[in-house]
């Protein structure tokens, strides 16, 4: 029995067994789902989960226990996704990459249910949006997929990324008008294939 008041860090920092079956246990599922969102490849997210909690094993002395130890952990798990990802895809990402995206329109930058995961609910509809998150470049996909597939808040993704909230922002807005311009040509064409079939 853990005595009162010794928290899950301090537990891992001196390697107890029990502190990281419980990280395990506490963070596991959400590490892999966030690989697979990335990846798409349940062998490759079971990758990136191992070599997350291999690193967090080898690298918690050096954790700072002021500072959140779910961000710490999102952002090695990201980090690992996306060098894999790289590697795959030897993708070349510039701010400039959705110019024309950002100039299509004003879209909310926080509009809870636009496109979460739990409410794409047709499997059709949500292998569309999937592909659709292929083609964004990385910068954007990963703060799409964090802050609306994970729920990470706007701070949370920033502390994930290393970048700052306002950055957060604009990745997610046009992220969001992108995958909004993507599904609506993906309603025209099933609304002319229903037409098409009267």
């Amino acid at each position: 029995m853990v005595a009162k008041g010794e928290n899950l860090v301090s537990r891992l920092k001196q390697k107890d067994p029990d502190a990281f079956a419980e990280l395990v246990d506490r963070y596991g599922d959400r590490v892999y789902n966030l690989a697979l969102k990335i990846l798409h490849n349940p062998v490759d997210a079971e990758d990136v989960f191992q070599e997350t909690f291999t690193a967090v094993f080898e690298k918690i002395d050096g954790f700072n226990e002021q500072a959140d130890l779910f961000t710490w952990i999102y952002r090695i798990a990201t980090n690992f996704a996306l060098m894999k990802l790289r590697r795959s895809r030897r993708e070349v990402v510039t701010e400039e990459d959705l110019e024309s995206v950002d100039q299509a329109g004003e879209f909310p930058v926080h509009t809870p249910g636009v496109y979460p995961d739990q409410v794409v609910l047709d499997e059709e509809l949500r292998r569309e949006l999937f592909k659709a998150l292929d083609r964004i470049p990385e910068i954007y996909r990963t703060v799409f997929i964090l802050r609306d597939l994970e729920n990470l808040s706007t701070a949370e993704t920033a502390a994930v990324l290393n970048i700052t909230e306002s950055n957060v922002k604009v990745r997610l807005r046009r992220a969001r008008l992108f995958l909004r311009d993507e599904l609506c040509r993906y309603f025209e064409r099933c609304e002319e294939d229903g037409n098409g079939k009267k």
